[in-house]
Parts: C-alpha cells; structure tokens; sequence
C-alpha cells in the first residue's frame, strides 16, 4: 500500500497535468487524458476510486468544456446581477440598514401588488410618454403627476386634458382617490405650462406698483382667480405655488436655475403671508391645492439645489422671526400643501436636508408644531439629491419615516425606479411606523376627495 504522503503527491501531479491541458490544442488533450487514465488505472492502489473518478471527471470537464458523458457541457445560466447604490455614509437604526438592490422598471410593478399600492401612494412623478404614466396608474404605482413643460410643451390643452381625464378614470375604476394632478405654474419664470395655458406675470409683479393691502389684495385674487381658470382647463388639483421665500439680498446670489430674485414675493414676511394667503384662498375656491415652498425658504441660501445642496447658517430664533413667518402663518390652512427643500438648517440639523430631515420633519414640524397638513418633498430628481450621499431611494425611505406624505419625482424615468427599490425594500423589512404611514394616507384622501374649505 503506498503511504498517504505518495497518495497526495501523485493526485497533486494529475490534476496539475489536467489543469495544463485548457492549453494544449485539441488533438494533444485527447492523447494526453488518454495517458493521464492510464496512469491513474496502474496507480489505482493509491487513491480510492471514487475519489479519483471524482477528482479527474472534474478536472477534465473544467479543462474540456464537456461532461462526463463525452457531451459539451452546459453551463446553468448565472443569475442576473443586480445593481445596488453605494451604501449611505450614515445609516441610522431603523432607516437603511443595509443596501437595498436596484430593481427594473419591470421587477418594481412585478412586486406584491398590495406592497405596490401601499408604497405607490406616497409618489408623484413627472414623465415624457403617456403609455409609461398610464401603466404605473393601471399598477396603482404612484399617487399623482406631474405635469410640466417636458410633457406639456407643444400640446394642445384639450389633448392633455383628455389624457388625464382617462388616467383619473382608471382611478375610478379601481376605487382609488382621484389621481393628483400637479403643476408647477409660479407664474413669471416658472411657466411650466404657457403654452399651452396662459403666460402671467409673478406675484412679485403683480404687487410692485400698488401701496395699499386692499389694491394688492384685488389684484392678487383676480390674478389667482385667472390662473386657477386656466389650470382647471388640464385638470390640475395641486400648484407648486405660491414662492414664499422671502427675496434677501437678491443681487449677492449664486443660485443659477433657482433664481429667486425673480420669483420671491418680497423681502417683508409680513407681506409674503398676506400675498400668499390670498393666493391660496382663490385658487381653494376652484378646488386647487396651493403649496408653499420652499420650507426652510430658501432666501438665505447661496447656492443652487438643482445641482447640491445648500445650507442656512441663520438661528433658529432668526428663522422664526422672518423666513419662517409665512409658512407658520398658513401651513396649518386649508387646502395647503406645503414643499420641503433640499437646503439643511445648521442650527437645527447640519447634516441632512430638510427634506428628508428626521430633526426638522418629525421633530420640529410634526411634533413641535403639531403640523397635520400635507407636506410634499421638492423633485428628488434634483442634484441636491441624486448627489447626496443616501441618493434618491436612500432620501425618499427616511423622507416617509420623518412625516413627508408626497415624495416628488420629476423624472420617472431616470429615478422612479430607485426610489421605489429602496421604498419596497423598506417596507417588506417593515421599517415604516403602520400608525404614522396611516395617518399620512389619512392626509393625503382628505386633501384629493374634500371640497377646500375657505381660508379666512
């Protein structure tokens, strides 16, 4: 019997043999597997035979390509790969507690249609074909759209309208609340739907030459009253409307598309609530949902969020006393939804945006200041955002723990899908509060079947 060290060295110098034959041209592996058997058969003392029946059909099928059977073999399809994000920086006990994968368009809608529904009702999205935000409804995927000038420009009014008449129609047919419409129509500027609506000028504007509230007051609620006629032409329910940031310092900014110079009301709080107030109180009257942005305010802010972040370095009392005035004066209002902004507020939370903030949303708006209206994230599409660190799916997880009821993607077809991997992931792994996500639920019906209630 030839001792177990003899054994190791004979079956080490096969299977190197084997190994080298990937090598050799075709004819040489047949001759040389030929011989290496023959060496194996008078050395069978050695090695056990199944081990080296074993041992050699594995070697010679990884260095043929075929099987035991003389066949080529077939190699099992691998899975998939799927695509993940860099895991955040930070992730804090019950947000992101590991990655979550990238899904497909088509693994997103082929998800648990009940876990679909329940995560789809927190999303609007903006998008380019018709058929695309047409089978996301008929998924029960999303809660509204957005319409802007990337679906709108160049098309008739009466074509929109159609289109968005039938998405509400699927709405009806599945006993869901009525689809959120929403626009973008500041007026000025940000004209997201002239043409096919009529161009107006920006509140500011409309205000500049008058010296007296009741002047400014008529021509406020005529102009709103202008512009909710023309909104209600495509069927829109919700305006990303009016701009409540107040204009400071207006020619010392680096704020590239933002440009607020152009489409804050005025630098006095005072008189940015009572705009904005009668602003808001015309347009209830036609059945549509105002929006204060961008909570913070974004007056003090420098720098473009379409591209980063940016931060307020004012206190908390500051804040309170000027760029927080008009919010708290009519957030709690009627048919008010108000917008959060992807700038952080050092003196309240320096590391994270306000519009995923845990500190500032759960904290300060819903606890602190017992806020139960509705609250809707500025576009997620924005660099601020997709930049970031947590990217737009990280972002929109902690967005809904903190309290945000609306979660807003411009571009469906770039970030939809992010979002709603981390989002699905999120809730099967049940890191959302089933109280407090019943009560956004609650927000959100209430604010898309109510008639609005007049605002004093």
């Amino acid at each position: 019997m030839t001792s177990a060290r003899t054994t190791a060295e004979f079956s080490t110098i096969v299977l190197r043999g084997l190994r080298g034959l990937r090598y050799r041209p075709p004819i040489a592996r047949v001759l040389s597997i030929g011989l290496i058997a023959l060496l194996v058969v008078s050395f069978e003392g050695a090695i056990e035979p199944s081990d080296a029946v074993a041992k050699s059909r594995h070697a010679i099928k990884k260095a043929d390509g075929k099987n035991a059977h003389g066949k080529r073999a077939v190699r099992p399809a691998r899975p998939a790969k799927i695509a993940t994000r860099p895991a955040p920086r930070s992730a804090s006990p019950g947000s992101l507690a590991t990655v979550a994968p990238q899904l497909t368009r088509a693994q997103v809608l082929a998800y648990e249609p009940q876990r679909l529904a329940r995560i789809g009702r927190h999303i609007i999205v903006g998008y380019h074909g018709y058929a695309e935000v047409k089978h996301l409804v008929e998924m029960r995927a999303i809660a509204g759209v957005f319409i802007t000038d990337h679906n709108a420009k160049g098309r008739p009014a009466s074509i929109l309208k159609a289109e968005l008449d039938a998405l509400q129609a699927i709405r009806r047919s599945q006993g869901l609340p009525p689809l959120i419409i929403a626009a973008d129509q500041e007026g000025g500027t940000v004209s997201r739907l002239s043409p096919p609506l009529q161009r107006q000028p920006s509140l500011s504007a409309i205000i500049a030459k008058l010296s007296t509230n009741d002047a400014r007051r008529t021509a406020v609620e005529a102009y709103a009253s202008t512009q909710a006629a023309e909104l209600q032409r495509l069927g829109v329910t919700l305006n990303f409307a009016p701009v409540v940031d107040l204009k400071l310092d207006p020619n010392n900014r680096s704020d590239g598309e933002t440009r607020l110079r152009l489409r804050s009301i005025a630098a006095e709080p005072s008189l940015v609530a009572k705009v904005a107030g009668w602003y808001c109180a015309t347009l209830a009257r036609s059945g549509i949902m105002c929006t204060l942005k961008h909570f913070p305010g974004l007056g003090r802010v420098k720098r473009d969020t379409h591209v980063t972040t940016g931060e307020i370095a004012a206190s908390e009392d500051q804040l309170a006393l000027s760029d927080w005035v008009p919010f708290r004066r009519l957030m709690d209002k009627p048919y008010v939804a108000t917008m959060l902004g992807h700038v952080r507020v050092n003196a309240v939370d320096p590391s994270t945006p306000a519009s995923y903030s845990k500190v500032i949303i759960a904290d300060l708006i819903r606890a602190k200041w017992r806020h139960t209206g509705l609250l809707i994230t500025d576009d997620f599409s924005m660099g601020a955002i997709t930049h970031s660190p947590d990217r737009a799916g990280g972002a929109a997880v902690k967005a809904l723990q903190a309290g945000v009821d609306l979660v807003l993607v411009s571009f469906n077809e770039k970030h939809y899908d992010s979002v709603m991997s981390s989002l699905l992931d999120a809730d099967a792994r049940g890191l959302f509060d089933q109280g407090a996500d019943a009560a956004s639920v609650d927000r959100i019906v209430k604010a898309t079947t109510q008639r609005p209630t007049l605002m004093k």
